[in-house]
């Protein structure tokens, strides 16, 4: 046996050839992605019917299993592409927005929002923007060995402007609610609403900041 063939065996026994860990994490991304599309597509009357909340809560638990068979096999490895510690980070930081686009939308649902509100679809086009943008940096992240680094940092600052978007989006509306709201329901529905989707869109700036932080250990 050559030393060649030798060395392949070995590291096929370390890091098994049919996993793909970059693979886990576009995955996850997808998950993401189909959420906030979900949540977009369930709102454009401005009412989450039961059937669409629960449709938003079956993609949530889809993310729940993927992370949890991922996490399972990134702990099994001996050794991985990335430090695992990464791949965990990355891939809880994706979960954490699946999960929080279904808080959205449970609580949609379970406030019973019936009127359309200028805010909620500004915050909601942000959450799929961002979504998207997660999932192409995810994209290129797969190309690890060989990424485009400015490209990147170029995706991650998109992202992390969203973010002060919705941050503006957020201060707007709580303002309008404050001044131009006298029911005292209404008040405690759109807080509520308006609250979670901008921690949503937080959450997707997490995503980024995972990526950026394993692409500053790299450099």
């Amino acid at each position: 046996m050559t030393k060649k063939t030798l060395l392949s065996k070995i590291k096929g026994i370390i890091i098994p050839s049919d996993v793909d860990y970059f693979e886990m994490i576009t995955q996850g991304a997808e998950i993401t992605l189909r959420a906030a599309i979900a949540l977009k597509e369930g709102f454009k009357d401005g009412i989450i019917s039961r059937e669409e909340q629960l449709k938003i809560k079956e993609i949530e638990h889809e993310g729940d299993h993927h992370v949890h068979r991922s996490l399972q096999i990134i702990e099994d490895a001996f050794i991985t592409p990335i430090d695992q510690s990464d791949l965990i980070d990355i891939l809880k930081s994706i979960e954490n927005v699946t999960d929080h686009i279904d808080y959205v939308s449970a609580h949609i649902y379970m406030l019973n929002i019936k009127e359309p509100d200028i805010f909620y679809n500004k915050f909601i086009d942000i959450m799929v923007l961002q979504a998207e943008l997660a999932l192409e940096l995810m994209t290129h992240l797969r190309r690890f060995k060989k990424m485009d680094t400015v490209k990147m940092y170029a995706v991650i600052k998109e992202i992390n402007t969203l973010e002060e978007d919705a941050d503006r989006v957020y201060i707007d509306s709580m303002r309008n609610l404050f001044i131009n709201e006298t029911d005292a329901k209404r008040i405690v529905q759109k807080k509520a609403i308006y609250s979670r989707m901008e921690d949503t869109c937080d959450r997707l700036e997490d995503v980024a900041n995972s990526v950026e932080r394993l692409l500053i250990a790299k450099l």
